[in-house]
This record gives structure tokens, C-alpha cells and sequence, in this order.
């Protein structure tokens, strides 16, 4: 058995023991497990698990194996993706039969059974007051009136976007070498949240919009932009940007896209991005910048993404700018 335990809570397990890989699970979720194999040589079970705080991730492959397990109701959001291999899972008095890149949002606070048979997952994790808080500021639906009301992605597009969304979510969270600067981590929150709204069935679908606040006068934005400009090294959430400003948090996504055209999470990525910018100009020979590294400190974890609006911005790649 190889195992390991550090970097903000990283767990790497790989073991042929099947009650080592059923108590190292029962961290992430509780439940009991049934576990059967035909040949000990074949069993391959691993696992990578990180929690950072209100954010959870899991990569788990279940080789050799039958797994049945009757998981106890969870006080968070749990969905994620078969990777490989084919799950059974039985939720809400449904039967659902699970294949490749088919993905699937956990009952909230009831229990579920399923079957794993040498199956691969990637798994995240996420509070329901954090996603509902998300939807209220979207939306303007209260955070209270949310429910997510189904298991399965609403389209087919949405089954493929959560596809490539949970896996990247849960490589992110696992990855080894290093902590994840705590901007990346708000912005992988913050990913999984709005991916959750988008693919799995819920009342922001189905409620009727707020009306919107009326009017909001220019200084509002100019206060939140303020705020974001002096504070944007910290986490920020709409609510304490709308608090900055003085208005409620619809009110402030509002008035950002009256008077500016983007949502104050745009406005704020803008800001983060001219600090990259900044940063990788002002490098000089010797001091060990690095575009990678620099990204991720301003919460950019997706080298692909952050070097197509960097081009974007500022015309060039980001490697042109840092000349050491």
C-alpha cells in the first residue's frame, strides 16, 4: 500500500486492501461499503482527496473490484462524473445506470445506494449556502427558495460541459506539488458552483426573475470598482462587493451591466489580469518569475484560458511580455 497525507489536506492512497480504501472514502463520504473481487492480483483501488475548506475534490478508481455502497445523507452538494468503467445508482426511488463521461448530482441530505463496478470517478464537492448565495446574486431568486430538482444534466451539451468542468475541478483540487493560492481556490468555488446552476435541474430554471431594482446610480459601480481595485490580491464575493458599494447584491449585478456591460466578476478577472500584466513587465532578469506561477497567484488556474485573454487584452502571449 502506498499512501500520503500533507499539501493543504492532499490524501493519495493506492492499495490491493479493501477496508483501507473503505475507511480513507468514509472522509469524503460516510457510508458502508460492500466490497468483492474474483482475483486478489487484479485489485487496483487508489484515491486522491483534498478538502480546503468549504470545497471538496476526488479522484477515485475502483480497479478489480465490485463496489456496492449505501451512502448516509450529506450535508453538501456531492455530484461528479464517470471517468471509466459503469455505475448503478438508486436515488430518490429511481434506478440510474451511469457509463463514460455521463454525470450525476448526489440527493442533498438523503441516502443513496450505488453500485461500482472497476468504475473511475471524479467527484466535487460544494455547500448548498455557498451554490444558493451564488444563484441569488445570478438570479435574484432568494438563496432560500433554491432546489436543485434532478440528478442528471438538463442536455446533452450540459452533460458534456460538466463532463470536462468536474474533471478539471477535481484534477485542480488533487493535483500534487504544491498549495493552491487561495485565489484559485475561490475561482475553482466558484466554478463549480455556477457549473451546478447550469447543468443540473433547479427552481433558478424554473422561478420567475426578480424584477430589477430600478435605477442605480453610477456611483454604486464606482464604489464596488474601488473596492475590487484595492482588494483584489483577497477572495471577494458578491455580497461583500455589494456591501462595499452599498447596495444588494441583484442591485450590484445591475448596475455593473447598465454602466460597464460585463458582471462585477468580470470587472474583477479584468483587474486580476492587468496584475498578471503588470507583474510579468515589471520582471527583471534573475527574479525567478514565472507566467505559470504569477497566473496562479491572481486565480487563473487554466493555462489555456488565462493565455487566450491575456492575448486577447493585450495583443501578444503572455511569454513575449515576461522578457528575462
Amino acid at each position: 500500500m502506498e499512501s500520503s497525507a500533507g499539501q493543504q489536506g492532499l490524501v493519495e492512497i493506492r492499495t490491493r486492501d479493501r477496508e483501507v480504501i473503505a475507511e480513507a472514502l468514509n472522509h469524503f463520504v460516510a457510508h458502508r461499503a460492500r466490497i468483492t473481487y474474483a482475483q486478489r492480483e487484479a485489485v487496483d483501488l487508489s484515491m486522491r482527496g483534498r478538502e480546503l475548506g468549504e470545497l471538496g475534490g476526488l479522484r477515485l478508481r475502483l480497479g478489480g473490484v465490485g463496489y456496492a455502497a449505501v451512502s448516509e445523507p450529506t450535508g453538501y452538494l456531492l455530484a461528479g462524473v464517470v471517468e471509466d468503467g459503469e455505475i448503478a445508482v438508486r436515488m430518490r426511488g429511481r434506478d440510474f445506470a451511469l457509463g463514460p463521461e455521463d454525470g450525476v448530482l448526489f440527493p442533498y441530505g438523503q441516502q443513496f445506494t450505488g453500485e461500482y463496478g472497476r468504475a473511475a470517478l471524479a467527484l466535487v464537492s460544494l455547500p448548498l449556502p455557498y451554490v444558493a448565495a451564488i444563484a441569488e446574486a445570478e438570479t435574484g431568486m432568494p438563496a432560500a427558495d433554491l432546489r436543485f430538482e434532478g440528478s442528471r444534466p438538463v442536455s446533452e451539451a450540459m452533460r458534456r460541459f460538466w463532463a470536462a468542468t468536474a474533471a478539471f475541478l477535481s484534477r485542480q483540487l488533487t493535483a500534487p506539488g504544491g498549495d493552491l493560492p487561495p485565489l484559485i481556490t475561490e475561482q475553482l468555488r466558484r466554478a463549480g458552483a455556477t457549473a451546478l446552476l447550469s447543468v443540473f435541474p433547479n427552481t433558478t430554471m424554473t422561478a420567475g426573475r426578480t424584477p430589477a431594482d430600478g435605477r442605480v446610480a453610477p456611483a454604486v459601480v464606482r464604489r464596488a470598482a474601488a473596492f475590487m481595485d484595492a482588494g483584489a490580491q483577497r477572495p471577494l464575493t458578491i455580497a461583500e462587493i455589494a456591501a462595499a458599494a452599498g447596495v444588494g447584491a441583484r442591485g450590484l449585478q445591475i448596475a455593473f451591466r447598465r454602466h460597464m456591460g460585463c458582471t462585477p466578476m468580470d470587472y474583477l478577472r479584468r483587474v486580476r489580469l492587468e496584475r498578471v500584466h503588470r507583474e510579468l513587465r515589471a520582471a527583471g532578469p534573475g527574479d525567478g518569475v514565472t507566467v505559470r506561477e504569477t497566473a496562479r497567484r491572481w486565480g487563473f488556474a487554466n493555462p489555456g484560458r488565462f493565455a487566450a485573454e491575456y492575448r486577447a487584452r493585450y495583443g501578444q502571449p503572455p511569454s513575449r511580455t515576461l522578457r528575462v
